[in-house]
């Protein structure tokens, strides 16, 4: 059973939701800068969102380990 995907690959999703860095190219030189706020607003939101829970987990301290 083949799977149909509205995005052959994981650049094509990134470009949809405009999780794809800005570029001020002239000639030779190429400066990327931060993400673009094109695309889906939501998914970009969902996403950026799911990469800082991933980086970022909760820490538990010695007084929240203690009343666990």
């Amino acid at each position: 059973m083949s799977r149909r995907s509205r995005f052959e690959d994981a650049r094509q999703l990134m470009g949809y939701s405009g999780i794809v860095p800005s570029e001020d190219s002239s000639g030779e030189r190429t400066q990327r800068g931060g993400i673009t706020k094109t695309g889906n607003a939501h998914l970009r939101r969902i996403a950026v969102e799911a990469a800082w829970s991933d980086r970022l987990r909760p820490c538990v301290g010695p007084a929240l380990l203690q009343r666990q």
